[in-house]
Order: structure tokens, then C-alpha cells, then sequence
């Protein structure tokens, strides 16, 4: 297993990434009034998601970000716009990433980066009439902070490809377009914003093991190639593929991560963003300020969570167990809603390209032994329980999920509540033996825990010592898994990869080898 990004100053890096949700496909009737048609821009959740691809580039990749290159579709332009906002956001929390330099990232508007000019992406019924996909440039450039914009940039295609181009054409163009632009700027990493077409591309020309690619909205392909001297490439050394997000083959095959047959798979994950955090008057009114609910944005988080661990992670769900804490609770409850649901846009996951998972076989319990530290680290003293009682009403909890998902014949690893003031030692060991025995328990299934910060950095620590501090995002999680044997022994996990979990001490984040 290659345990971290390769050393970014040896290698050149750059990230190829699907615009957001676009609001033609999730609201089908704006058409018939848009002025423009076939420029759509981002619905709400487009930017959201785009804004969290941002967070996730800044927090994991392990290499900085020097130029963003986009399509000039309005799409494109606004899910570039929110990834640079997330790239430079001034985090004040202790688990966000430095800032950077907002002085030094670039953007730069590239027509070799548009959409497929053809019928297979723009339907004829809204072509522009006269045949002119035009732009307005100064306004487009207007959408990123003052400073961003390099107008001195000529682009690798400095005219609009023509319409009615073919599948080789766009095929190339794109392909071109990624070669002119690296072979401009070898000391730099790029990342390129464009559409379905344009990430596919890649995949097909770098990462030849799949008849058709899935490529979900903010989907995006990882690319690299060495540095050979300080005058750039040699003409042998070409790209490859060092992973993906929200990429999936329709064929059924795994994604772009190692196929893990013969091997029990264990995601743990942290819940999304809580409402203490976000709205701290919230405390001030609550009847349990220590059991704070998600955030809207949470739930939007948790969803797309689940939305990448079907796409992306190449193994089915069998149960998910989950701390009894409420943002926790919600958390799974998205996740569920995400694995299970049917997909209607042509573009992204359908239900006939992405199989649902019949909620019947997935199943759901809580588990006392993944509830958050019960000491003071985690919880204030003036806002835990007066009587020093975390009660849970457990059925309403379990009400929380489709009917049929929770299993209410299962005993939990942990029968009681953890005494409050629970020391570290005590709270580590709970966490890696709440895991060790749901793992011994159901050794033929993969398992979702969901959980508590402390529950995702102690599994870290315990199966992959190689930093001093680990910073977890929301929802962020760790993949674990081991080797399946017949016998009574069990077999110790690994770290496979992470998403959403970075080193404090500027390290490279965590990711398995993807390629095999």
C-alpha cells in the first residue's frame, strides 16, 4: 500500500473535475423561459457541493494548487468560482487547513475545456438560433475575487471549437488541451474545470479498464507525471491516473481504487456539521445543548457522502452502527437516504448504472460504544447534563430511518453508556474495541460506523501511525479493511484511504494505492 501522495516537488500535478449540478437537469422546466438555454447555471446544491470539492482538494491532496483553468459555460465558471472561495477561505477552527495565498492562484477562462459541441451534449432544440455560443468574459471574470484572474493567459484553443464536432474531435481537444497547458506550466499544479466529457476523456486516454465511465457532478481525476528536469518533460514520460472521486465504471466494475474481493471493508466515519458550531446561540435555548442536531449544510454533506461511498468505494454496505448522538443519527440517516436512492439525471449515477440497494438488506443499529468522548475535551462542563444522565430515547432515534433498516435484534458492543469523565486511555480503548468486536461479529459484511471526531482519529492512530495530529473534516472517514480467513484468527486491518482527514503537521494526507 502506497501510504501517502508521492513528493509533489518531484512530480507535476493536475486535477480535471466536473462542474456541479446544473439547474436544467434538476429543474427541467427553466428551459422553456431561459434566455440561454444551453448555459445553465448551478442550483444551490451545485454550489455547495462544489465549494466542499474545494474544501476536500485544500484539505487532502497534499499538494498546493497554483492555476485553475475553466470551461466559459456559466456551470463551470460558478463551480470554479466556489472551489477557489474554499481554497482561500480564512478557517478560524483548529481542525481547518492554513489558508492560502489567494495572490498566488491563478484563473484563466479556456475554450479547449467546453462542452461537447455536438447533439450527444447540447440538445438542437436549444442551440442558440443563430448558431453563436457567446460570452461575456468581463462578467464571467467579475464572479472570482479581485486578483484571481490572470488576463495575460492565452489559451491552448484560442478559438470556440464548431459545432456538430465529432467524438474524436472533443476527444482530442480535450486531450490537447490537458497536454498544452502542462507542457506551459511544468512547475505548476493545475486544476481544470470542465464537463462529463472532459473528465471521461482522461480516464479513457490515462486509465484504460472500463467500457463506459460514471462521472457524478464536482467528479474528478487526479493526474501526475515527474518532473524530469528544469527545462520540463521528456517526451517519453506521459500522466497516470492516482485516483478519482465520484467516478465510477457503469459496467459494475470496481471504481478507481484496488478491487478488494476476499477482504471485510470497514468505513468510519465522522458526522457532518453541527449546529453548536455553526449557530452558537443555538446553546443559549437548547433543552440538550450537548445533543446538538446537523446544520442544513450538514445533511447536504452527509448525502453526498453517501452519494461518493456508492459510486466510488466498490464494495456494498451491509450495516451501518452508529452513535446515539443526534448529529450522528442524522448523519446515517442521509447516508442511508443516499445509498439507497434512485438517480434520475441522464448524466450523472442512474438507477440502471448504479444498481440501489434494496433497503431491506441494508441494515442499521445504534451503538453505545461509538458515542462521543464523555469527558470535558469534548463536552463543557456548563452544557453537559445537570444530573450528569445522556439520555436517549432509543426509538425515536431508530424512527429516524426507513422503515425496515434497523435491526432491533442486535446486541450492542457496549451495553451501557460510558461513565461520564472517561479518561483518554479510556475512551481510545472504547472506540478500537467497539471495532474489533462489530468486525468479529460480522465478519462476511462491510460495516459504515458512523460517529465522533475522537472515534475517526483514534482508528488513525491505531492503524496508521505516521503523524502527530490528525485533522478530521465533517463526514470525513477513514477505509479500513483485512483479509477475510476461514479460520478463528483474526486478521489485523489496514488503512486502504481517507477522505476529509489531513495531517495537522503538513503532511501528506492518506491515500491507498489506487492503481493495481
Amino acid at each position: 500500500m502506497e501510504s501517502a501522495k508521492s513528493n509533489m516537488n518531484a512530480h507535476q500535478n493536475i486535477i480535471v473535475m466536473r462542474h456541479g449540478d446544473r439547474l436544467d437537469h434538476c429543474e427541467p422546466i427553466w428551459v422553456s423561459t431561459a434566455e440561454r438555454p444551453w448555459d445553465p447555471p448551478l442550483v444551490h446544491d451545485g454550489k455547495v457541493r462544489a465549494f466542499q470539492t474545494g474544501q476536500r482538494i485544500r484539505s487532502q491532496i497534499g499538494f498546493p494548487i497554483h492555476r485553475v483553468f475553466v470551461s466559459p459555460f456559466l456551470r463551470c465558471i460558478q463551480t470554479a468560482a466556489e472551489v477557489v472561495a474554499a481554497l482561500s477561505a480564512d478557517d478560524l477552527g483548529d481542525n481547518a487547513m492554513s489558508s492560502i495565498d489567494i495572490s498566488k492562484l491563478k484563473v484563466a477562462i479556456e475554450f479547449g475545456l467546453c462542452e461537447t459541441l455536438n447533439t450527444m451534449a447540447i440538445k438542437s432544440d436549444v442551440v442558440p438560433k443563430d448558431g453563436k455560443f457567446d460570452f461575456k468574459f468581463s462578467d464571467l471574470e467579475a464572479m472570482f475575487p479581485e486578483g484571481t484572474f490572470d488576463h495575460n493567459v492565452e489559451m491552448a484553443y484560442k478559438e470556440f471549437p464548431q459545432w456538430g464536432e465529432s467524438v474524436e474531435a472533443f476527444k482530442e481537444r480535450y486531450v490537447n488541451t490537458l497536454k498544452i497547458l502542462a507542457e506551459k506550466y511544468p512547475s505548476e499544479n493545475l486544476l481544470l474545470v470542465t464537463h462529463w466529457g472532459g473528465v471521461s476523456s482522461m480516464l479513457y486516454k490515462y486509465f484504460k479498464d472500463a467500457t463506459k465511465y460514471l462521472v457524478d457532478y464536482c467528479g474528478c481525476v487526479e493526474l501526475r507525471r515527474p518532473i524530469m528536469d528544469n527545462d520540463g518533460f521528456g517526451e517519453s514520460v506521459d500522466f497516470e491516473v492516482v485516483t478519482s472521486h465520484g467516478v465510477a465504471f457503469k459496467d459494475n466494475k470496481a471504481p478507481i481504487h484496488a478491487k478488494i474481493n476476499g477482504h471485510q471493508n470497514v468505513i468510519v466515519m465522522r458526522h457532518g456539521d453541527r449546529a453548536d458550531r455553526c449557530e452558537p446561540l443555538w446553546v443559549s435555548t437548547a433543552v440538550r445543548p450537548w445533543d446538538p442536531p446537523l446544520v442544513h449544510d450538514g445533511k447536504v454533506r452527509a448525502f453526498q457522502t453517501g452519494q461518493r461511498i456508492r459510486s466510488q468505494v466498490g464494495f456494498p454496505i451491509h450495516r451501518v452502527i452508529v452513535s446515539p448522538f443526534l448529529r450522528c443519527i442524522q448523519t446515517a440517516a442521509e447516508v442511508v437516504a443516499a445509498l439507497s436512492a434512485v438517480y434520475l439525471d441522464d448524466n450523472a449515477m442512474s438507477s440502471k448504472d448504479v444498481p440501489s440497494i434494496d433497503n431491506s438488506k441494508l441494515k442499521v443499529a445504534i451503538e453505545f460504544g461509538l458515542c462521543e468522548i464523555l469527558n470535558t475535551v469534548a463536552i463543557k462542563s456548563d452544557v453537559a447534563p445537570k444530573d450528569g444522565k445522556f439520555d436517549f430515547k432509543i426509538s425515536d432515534l431508530q424512527a429516524m430511518f426507513p422503515e425496515e433498516t434497523v435491526d432491533i435484534n442486535v446486541d450492542m458492543a457496549c451495553k451501557e453508556l460510558p461513565q461520564w469523565e472517561e479518561s483518554a486511555a479510556g475512551f481510545k480503548e472504547r472506540y478500537v474495541s467497539t471495532l474489533k468486536v462489530l468486525a468479529d461479529k460480522y465478519p462476511s459484511e462491510n460495516l459504515l460506523l458512523v460517529t465522533h471526531w475522537g472515534g475517526v482519529g483514534t482508528i488513525l492512530y491505531k492503524y496508521f501511525n505516521d503523524a502527530t495530529k490528525y485533522l478530521v473534516d465533517y463526514c470525513g472517514c477513514v477505509e479500513l479493511r483485512r483479509q477475510v480467513s476461514n479460520n478463528d484468527e483474526s486478521e489485523e486491518f489496514e488503512v486502504v484511504t481517507s477522505h476529509g482527514v489531513a495531517f495537522k503537521d503538513n503532511k501528506a494526507p492518506i491515500h491507498g494505492s489506487v492503481i493495481t
